[in-house]
């Protein structure tokens, strides 16, 4: 596992500059990725550092590959937007190193290996194209679960892109969150506008839901992702009621934190909803265009990022995903690109 995490820090140190693999003995980002002549960090010194910027990444070529015949191939296939993220939504990435993003604006999910410097477009071989697939995830296989809003469905791929299922057809109205628990057996779907969340085995079977609309304690308005703590806790982010939702794996409600308020520690669009490897929750708000990370009883420990298009900076962020390194993924969605990030300390 410490390979694999070094690995990966090489590789998304690459994404941006297109250098060579850096060494495994390289410990922070090159400085010229952030603000010149200083690291960029939260909190600024001199407190002590827990969260570092590490680049972003905007389209084939931030992997290396913007010259070679594949990027080429989509820019004259699809035309050069394509190739580009245009207003990335969700993201996922799994132990192989592999990351994938819901672009509803192409509409496609954008895959890059980011360990062997590839990429490719899925969604093409699907009977009926997709139209808005704006949740995501990734098993360690490689299969990947898409949400289409629209079409309301989850299709799973598998790596070459092939359909392998098509889950909650007739049952689904618009799933959007998406989340694997830490075995894959179980795939857990938020619906926005059941206000409920869908549970399906790893067959694809239907095996569970919970949730209804309301404002009490497990009831929904308008939720929109979900999470899976190491303990199989699960959290949502119940968007228009303005706060975060805990559930056992069985559904059962253990409690919720957050309200409407201008001040940290408050929500107004909470989106993207994370977990790290100590049970920390990450949540985006896309009206603050910040992260916030709490305790699971909801105390706050710190926020990162600001308004603007600069790194460590956001325009209407949704989606977030943390990898089992503690690396932070973002999806910026006005800014057309998903920004990474790391967690320097045990303790934000």
């Amino acid at each position: 596992m410490q390979g694999f995490r070094h690995s990966l820090h090489r590789a998304a140190a690459a994404l941006i500059l297109g250098a060579c693999a850096a060494c495994a003995s390289c410990a922070t980002a090159p400085r010229a990725w952030n603000e010149p002549g200083a690291e960029l960090v939260w909190p600024e010194p001199p407190e002590r550092a827990r969260i570092a910027y590490v680049g972003a990444i905007r389209s084939p070529a931030d992997l290396g590959v913007g010259s070679g015949w594949l990027d080429r191939l989509a820019a004259a296939v699809f035309g050069a937007e394509q190739a580009r993220m245009v207003r990335p939504i969700a993201v996922a990435v799994n132990g192989a190193g592999v990351l994938v993003v819901a672009d509803p604006s192409v509409p496609t999910v954008h895959w890059f290996d980011l360990e062997n410097r590839a990429y490719r477009q899925l969604g093409s071989n699907l009977a009926a194209p997709l139209r808005s697939p704006v949740g995501v995830a990734i098993d360690s296989g490689g299969r990947v679960y898409v949400a289409d809003s629209a079409l309301g469905r989850v299709f799973v791929l598998d790596a070459r892109d092939q359909l392998v299922a098509e889950l909650g057809e007739g049952l689904l109205e618009r799933p959007t969150g998406l989340a694997l628990d830490s075995a894959e057996e179980h795939l857990y779907v938020v619906d926005t506008i059941k206000c409920r969340v869908f549970v399906f085995d790893r067959a694809g079977r239907r095996a569970g839901e919970f949730g209804r609309r309301g404002v009490g304690p497990g009831e929904f308005n308008a939720p929109t992702s979900i999470a899976v703590s190491p303990d199989g806790t699960l959290s949502v982010s119940d968007s228009l009621n303005f706060r975060v939702q805990r559930f056992g794996a069985d559904g059962a409600p253990l409690g919720l934190f957050g309200q409407l308020g201008d001040g940290t520690g408050n929500f107004t669009r909470p989106k993207g909803v994370a977990a790290d490897t100590a049970g920390r929750l990450y949540v985006v708000d896309a009206a603050f265009e910040n992260v916030q990370i709490f305790e699971p009883d909801g105390t706050l420990l710190l926020s990162f990022g600001e308004p603007g298009a600069g790194p460590g900076e956001f325009t209407l962020p949704t989606g977030l995903f943390l990898d089992s390194s503690n690396t932070i993924w973002v999806a910026d969605s006005f800014n057309r690109r998903v920004q990474v990030f790391r967690l320097l300390a045990e303790q934000p």
